[in-house]
Order: C-alpha cells, then sequence, then structure tokens
C-alpha cells in the first residue's frame, strides 16, 4: 500500500469531553497509520495539546482549528451543549472539505447524541447528519469486523416502530446498495448475502408474523432476479453462529439491536461503523464517547486505528477499478 497514493483522510476529534481527542492521536502515533495515509485533524489545537501531556505521546498531522471550544471549555466526561456544538462544526467542517476534494475521505470520532440534541441538533446521529450535509437519498449503516459485516435495514428507531418502517422496496434497495458498496469498495467480486427474519423464527411460515412473506421474501426474490447472490430469511438466533464461521460476507439485518448486539459481541475492540450511499467515504469506531473513562489515558485506540484503515482500503479498492 506504500506504493500507493496515500490519501488524505479527515478526522473530527469527536466529542471534546470523551475519549475522541485521546483515540485519535494515539492512532495517530501508529506508525503503519502514518505509512498508509495523510491524516488531517479537524479540532482544536489546546484540546489536543492537552491530550497529549495525558497519554505522553505525540503524532504528525494537520490541524483544521475549531477554535470556538478550546482547553477552558473542557469538562471531562460530563454532556454539554458547547461540546455538542463543537463536534458538530468539526463534522460539518470536514464534510465541507470533503466535498470540495481537500481530502479523500472522512473519519469520525465519537459523539454523544444527547450533547448535539442540547446543541439544538434533531439528527440521531452521524449517519443521519453525513446524508443531509452530503444531499444523499438512501444511506445504510454497515460494520466492518473480522468475522462478518453487518448492514441495518432501520437505525436509531424505536423497536415498537420498526414493523412499520419495513417494507419490500426499502428491504431491496439496502441489498441493492449493501451488494453495489462490496464490489467497489471491499473487492468483493461476487458477494455473498444473507437477510435476517424480523420474527422469531423468520415467521416460521406466518405463526408469528406476516413481514418475512409480505415485504422481505419479495425483497430477496426481487435481488435474486437482478443477479445478486442472496440467501433467506433465515432465522437471526442461529445466522449469526454461521455468520461468524465465514458462510456469508454480509448479514442485512432488519434493525439495529438484531445486528448489532451479535456483532459487537463478536468484534468489539476492532468493530467500524462504515456509511455506505454517501458521495464519500466515512468510517468510524463502532464504540461511544465513553465518559466515564475520558481523560485518564487509558482509553483504548484500537477501533479507530481499524476506523481509518477500513477507509484507506475502501479508498484504495475503489480506485483499483
Amino acid at each position: 500500500m506504500q506504493d500507493l497514493y496515500k490519501p488524505r483522510i479527515g478526522i473530527t476529534m469527536g466529542d471534546p469531553n470523551g475519549i475522541g481527542p485521546e483515540v485519535v492521536l494515539k492512532a495517530l502515533c501508529c506508525a503503519e497509520i502514518q505509512s498508509v495515509c495523510r491524516p488531517v485533524v479537524f479540532g482544536n489545537s489546546e484540546v489536543l495539546g492537552r491530550a497529549k501531556e495525558i497519554i505522553g505521546m505525540d503524532a504528525v498531522y494537520e490541524l483544521q482549528e475549531h477554535k470556538k471550544f478550546n482547553a477552558e471549555n473542557l469538562d471531562p466526561g460530563s454532556v454539554s451543549s458547547k461540546s455538542g456544538r463543537a463536534s458538530l462544526g468539526y463534522i460539518e467542517s470536514a464534510v465541507q472539505n470533503v466535498l470540495e476534494n481537500k481530502i479523500d475521505c472522512i473519519v469520525t470520532a465519537p459523539i454523544s447524541k444527547e450533547a448535539i440534541h442540547r446543541a439544538g441538533s434533531e439528527f440521531p446521529g452521524h449517519t443521519e447528519m453525513l446524508a443531509e450535509l452530503s444531499g444523499s437519498k438512501e444511506v445504510a449503516m454497515m460494520f466492518e469486523g473480522d468475522k462478518f459485516k453487518v448492514v441495518l435495514v432501520t437505525i436509531h428507531q424505536a423497536l415498537k416502530k420498526v414493523p412499520e418502517l419495513l417494507n419490500e422496496e426499502k428491504i431491496y434497495r439496502i441489498i441493492n446498495l449493501t451488494n453495489e458498496s462490496l464490489i467497489k469498495y471491499f473487492g468483493v467480486i461476487k458477494p455473498k448475502i444473507v437477510v435476517c427474519g424480523l420474527n422469531p423464527h423468520a415467521g416460521e411460515a406466518g405463526a408469528f408474523g406476516s413481514e418475512e412473506s409480505d415485504i422481505i421474501i419479495p425483497a430477496i426474490n426481487k435481488a435474486r432476479l437482478n443477479g445478486m447472490n442472496i440467501e433467506g430469511p433465515l432465522p437471526p438466533d442461529t445466522l449469526f453462529y454461521y455468520a461468524s464461521k465465514g458462510r456469508w460476507d454480509l448479514v442485512v439485518s432488519m434493525y439495529h439491536d438484531q445486528g448489532l448486539i451479535p456483532f459487537k459481541m463478536i468484534n468489539f475492540e476492532k468493530g467500524v461503523n462504515v456509511t455506505l450511499g454517501l458521495p464519500f467515504i466515512r468510517t468510524s469506531p463502532d464504540h461511544g464517547t465513553a465518559f466515564d473513562i475520558a481523560w485518564k489515558g487509558i482509553a483504548n485506540p484500537t477501533s479507530m486505528i481499524e476506523a481509518i484503515k477500513v477507509a484507506v482500503n475502501m479508498y484504495q479498492n475503489s480506485h483499483l477499478q
């Protein structure tokens, strides 16, 4: 990879009161990361300076300075509108830069949903905000891990709302977007995809619900007619066991916890969140702000390191075609 173009990776600092500044700096101290990309951090020099003192390490990176939140505003481990507004500003600036081709990809450190809501944002999280800022009509949340990948059909929604949000066309569009993304960004020539059922035992032939026969199976059949290699719907309680053994390239899950509980149980330290459907590559660690350990120098940067590596690999794969 060293012989290829080293992409400029824009890295947002995340919520300053969380572990974002620490894991960003720790990741950028990694020799492998420095060898494969040119990091551009969207954050504040004073805050990063404090983080350097705590971890006892320094890193090489370009800084896109945001001065509205500095070291005097820090309140480690707390939720505040100031930190929420700052984390939103880093994201907005990074998106502007990637759309103007000043950077090649975005990697986002964790934000606090409560903090950004206090700051006035109505977005449930990164995914929805990035879609809005980039004008993207169809996006999907993918999680990349050592054992398998997961894509969610519905994301940050109350469980009771999930059935009414599912329909044949939406499920098909997510499957199609996923298939195209595996080919373009992950180098999978003929993706093997499996789809979860919504109900226990994937509905048990209608005994436990009709969503499988009414909407999920028609979406799968449409995908097959369009040449996709796809199985399902299968019961999630057994499906994920076989997914962990490598039977498929990716699992399509109907809702957030259905896919992310088994994924994070297996891939928590190295899991990476990828947003599909944007006009640029975006990844992030699969963990949150970890306010309970923020600014103690003990945060594990592994998921941030993996997020940067995945972004670089996706960029290189997309330019090898």
